[in-house]
C-alpha cells in the first residue's frame, strides 16, 4: 500500500553533497522540542508537493516493541524528466509522538547514512541519501530497516523530506516533498492477548 507523504525541500542534498542539512524532516514541536524544518526551507522554487511527492511503501500502521520492520521511502516526480543530471534525496527520522525523543533504531541497508541528531534533537537518528542518488528516472526508491523501542513507547511518528531536484547543483529549480506516517504501539495488546 502507497502512503502518501508532503515533500518540503527538494534540493537539501543537492547543494550538500554529503547529505541533507540535519534535522529537516518536519517533525513538529513536541514535548517541548522546536518544530523541524522542511528541505523547503532552501528549495523554496515551487510549492509544497507541487511536482513531487513522497510516499512510504510497505510501512505498517502498527508496532510491537522490539520487532524490526521493513518498507521503503519512494520519490516520484515528472517535473525532472528532461533533466539529465536529476537529482534525488531526502531525509528520515522516527520519533515518541508524546515527547518528541528519537524512536527505535535505523539499520543502514542500501545506499543510505545514519547521522546522530544533536542539541535538542540528540535522541534522534535520521537517515539519509548516501549518496544522493543522480541521472534516474522516476521514481527512486530506498529501503528502511526500523527496529521498534525495547519497550512500547507509544505511537511513533515517521517524518521524512525530500527533493526531486534538476541536479544544476543549487538550490534552484528543484521541487520539494515532505510527509509522515504513524505507527501505532500494539505491545500491550500482543502480550494481553498471546497464546489465547
Amino acid at each position: 500500500a502507497l502512503i502518501p507523504l508532503l515533500f518540503i525541500g527538494s534540493g537539501i542534498a543537492i547543494a550538500n553533497g554529503g547529505g541533507a542539512p540535519l534535522s529537516k524532516t518536519g517533525v513538529p514541536a513536541l514535548g517541548g522540542k522546536s518544530a523541524e524544518g522542511t528541505c523547503y526551507n532552501c528549495h523554496n522554487d515551487y510549492a509544497v508537493n507541487n511536482g513531487a511527492t513522497l510516499s512510504f511503501i510497505g510501512a505498517p500502521a502498527y508496532y510491537v516493541a522490539g520487532a524490526t520492520y521493513d518498507f521503503s521511502v519512494q520519490i516520484a516526480s515528472t517535473q525532472t524528466a528532461g533533466f539529465a543530471g536529476r537529482v534525488w534525496a531526502f531525509e528520515l527520522t522516527a520519533v515518541n509522538m508524546a515527547d518528541g525523543t528519537g524512536a527505535g533504531t535505523f539499520t543502514n541497508v542500501l545506499e543510505t547514512q545514519i547521522v546522530g541528531g544533536n542539541g535538542q534533537y540528540a535522541t534522534r537518528q535520521y537517515l539519509q541519501a548516501s549518496p544522493d542518488r543522480s541521472r534516474t528516472a522516476s521514481p527512486s526508491v530506498w529501503q528502511v530497516q526500523w527496529t521498534a523501542p525495547a519497550t512500547g513507547a507509544g505511537p511513533v511518528g515517521f517524518f521524512a523530506s525530500g527533493i526531486a531536484g534538476d541536479g544544476e547543483g543549487d538550490n534552484g529549480g528543484d521541487w520539494a516533498c515532505s510527509g509522515s506516517s504513524i505507527m501505532e504501539d500494539v505491545t500491550a495488546v500482543e502480550a494481553s492477548t498471546w497464546g489465547r
